[in-house]
């Protein structure tokens, strides 16, 4: 199972790339409508042939509402318009911080537990990012200029995103994974298509190149219909904060795809913060262990 959301991880890394070359032409508001257009017509027969296991008490109903509203309305238009402001690999670097929001969430609303060993793995990645995002050991920039402005949208599009991560595990325990992720993908469509149109009708119909239409078809295929339904399957069966370590693969991965596709080159602060990374992952998630209610994942899970 590890593989599986291991491997999540690394397809969600190639979406901040992606969504640069979408931002490129578009504005992010319309990026998202037709990312989540392409995502739904994808699991559309998924909705429509299991629509009678939809919930039906309303306090799963307002759950499933707030998933949709915080998983994909809130986070993406927090992440891209963060995203529209800074690059793809401060984008990719700061997901980092999901990983802890998602453990304090999960420790003040599950009542999971995070051990020493635990804290210690997921500061060393902190430290890591810290030192990727600021070069070095310096004072942080974070609040200056528009660049910085992007960065703390994004950081703020990671909380929210914890908040569907700990919703969402209390619903997949009852609920098909891909029927959820069917529901709230579809269900966003209800913000997005008003706001993809006005940014639009604001800015005009801009042309959008190929290479912004292959971004906008992985983000709508690979990151929202196969990606978060692999993150809801694997919520299934594993606690939230024994998965969010593996959320610092992406700052890994998506830097490595700036680097090879944007020509960005990494300093050795750089390097020196993604070995941290490395190593704050390899801590936790050895040091993980099960929850009274939930099997902890290991590599060899089907």
């Amino acid at each position: 199972m590890l593989l599986v959301l291991a491997g999540t991880n690394c397809l969600w890394a190639g979406s901040y790339v992606a969504g640069k070359a979408a931002l490129a032409s578009w504005p992010f508001a319309s990026v998202n409508m037709l990312r989540f257009t392409i995502a739904s017509v994808v699991l559309l027969p998924v909705l429509w042939r299991q629509r009678h296991l939809l919930p039906r008490g309303r306090g799963d109903r307002w759950r499933l509402v707030a998933m949709c509203c915080l998983g994909f309305v809130g986070n993406k238009a927090l992440e891209y318009w963060g995203l529209s402001l800074t690059t793809a690999s401060d984008t990719a670097l700061l997901i980092a911080a999901e990983a802890l929001a998602t453990v304090l969430l999960s420790v003040a609303m599950l009542g999971e537990r995070v051990r020493r060993l635990e804290s210690l793995g997921l500061l060393l990645g902190g430290l890591g990012v810290y030192l990727v995002v600021e070069g070095g050991l310096r004072l942080p920039t974070l609040f200056s200029g528009s660049q910085s402005l992007g960065n703390l949208l994004v950081v703020a599009s990671l909380i929210v995103e914890a908040g569907f991560t700990v919703i969402g595990k209390t619903m997949v325990e009852r609920y098909p994974p891909f029927l959820i992720t069917a529901a709230v993908v579809t269900g966003s469509l209800v913000a997005w298509w008003p706001a993809g149109l006005a940014a639009l009708a604001a800015r005009g119909w801009p042309g959008l190149s190929a290479g912004g239409w292959v971004g906008i078809v992985y983000l709508g295929v690979i990151t929202t219909a196969l990606c978060y339904w692999a993150w809801l399957w694997g919520l299934k069966r594993v606690m939230p904060g024994a998965i969010a370590p593996l959320l610092f693969i992406q700052p890994l991965v998506g830097t490595g795809l700036a680097v090879v596709i944007r020509g960005e080159h990494p300093s050795l602060a750089t390097l020196f913060g993604g070995l941290l990374i490395l190593l704050g992952v390899t801590t936790v998630v050895s040091n993980r262990r099960p929850a009274p209610d939930a099997p902890l994942a290991t590599a060899g899970t089907a």
